[in-house]
């Protein structure tokens, strides 16, 4: 019969010798004659393994009493990462959808109009609106204080009246965040039973965030083989409403707050469940990015699903895939 070693090595301890400089910090690497040479024959003696433990332990002590290294505190919670991308980034991003907007000016033999307008592109007064490969776009950002709220909206109006909940500082804010998220609740249940139980308010706030109601004629999505898809955006419009159902937002974990966000969402691919193409949230990220409503839309997904559902195509010098009721006149309208 086998005897159980009184002693046993757990395998923690056989990693230990290994994982203390990274335990530690960078710091060993610089003061690592502070540290004992370790031989691995030594691991088969578990006496003087300990030894060799509490050698460690005592150096490690004597760093942190020279302020060598800072001494173990509590562990912090992890932390979300932000969705917000960093200013180079978003320097990038712009620099790439500038590019773009040339390319395509220069397909149809139209002007880049500048400013924070719903046309990217110009053509005799026909305004194109133009999405790159991207995850995400941006089809609305407002605040408070903003000018642009459309006055004649009712779905604008309920959007703007969300932003009433917040107090008037963000340092205010963070102190009592969870009443302010309750508020949220009630306000966004209310923006999800406007939008879905009229398919002409969803329609009506659709046309809001992606034509400024009327100011773009066509949608251009261009692909990964840079392929320029042109729309009608009413169309794509239409297409959204007959495909969408409006949700709010659940709780994902526990302490989580549900009903902060307006979902629309779409079938995926495979049509077994919905995906969210379309979230209508508050931001709150920062002093300056405080009491902020933001609509952004999953570009992939609105992709796939105007691909998917408007079919027919002409393709005008071998870049410009034109679909659907966007092919009425686009040739002498637009092909030079």
């Amino acid at each position: 019969m086998k005897t159980k070693n009184k002693h046993p090595i757990k395998s923690s301890m056989l990693l230990r010798p290994f994982l203390i400089p990274l335990i530690v910090n960078s710091s060993y690497i610089k003061h690592k004659q502070f540290y004992p040479t370790i031989n691995p024959n030594q691991l088969t003696d578990q006496i003087k393994l300990k030894e060799i433990f509490n050698q460690i332990d005592n150096h490690k002590t004597k760093m942190e009493q020279q302020n060598i290294i800072q001494p173990p505190t509590q562990m912090e919670s992890p932390k979300h990462k932000k969705k917000a991308m960093s200013s180079e980034k978003a320097s990038v991003v712009k620099k790439a959808g500038h590019s773009n907007e040339d390319d395509f000016a220069a397909l149809i033999g139209g002007v880049v109009v500048k400013g924070h307008t719903k046309p990217d592109v110009v053509k005799n007064d026909i305004g194109f609106s133009l999405k790159k490969v991207c995850k995400r776009i941006q089809f609305a950002l407002y605040s408070r204080n903003s000018t642009n709220w459309a006055q004649g909206s009712e779905s604008a109006q309920i959007c703007k009246d969300l932003l009433t909940i917040y107090p008037p500082t963000f340092e205010e804010y963070k102190t009592n965040k969870q009443n302010t998220k309750q508020q949220l609740r009630t306000k966004m249940l209310l923006l999800k039973e406007h939008l879905a139980t009229n398919p002409e308010n969803l329609r009506e706030y659709l046309s809001l965030v992606m034509t400024n109601h009327g100011e773009v004629e066509y949608l251009v999505m261009r692909d990964r083989d840079d392929k320029q898809y042109i729309f009608n955006a009413n169309e794509a419009i239409d297409t959204i409403v007959k495909n969408a159902i409006v949700a709010n937002s659940q709780s994902r974990k526990a302490g989580d707050t549900p009903e902060q966000k307006t979902l629309i969402t779409i079938p995926n691919q495979k049509e077994s469940k919905y995906v969210n193409l379309l979230e209508l949230e508050t931001r709150n990220s920062s002093p300056g990015h405080y009491a902020e409503f933001l609509c952004v839309c999953n570009r992939d997904p609105l992709f796939d699903l105007l691909v998917k559902h408007i079919t027919e195509e002409q393709v005008f010098k071998d870049k410009m895939i034109v679909r659907g009721s966007a092919i009425n006149n686009f040739e002498t309208r637009f092909v030079q």
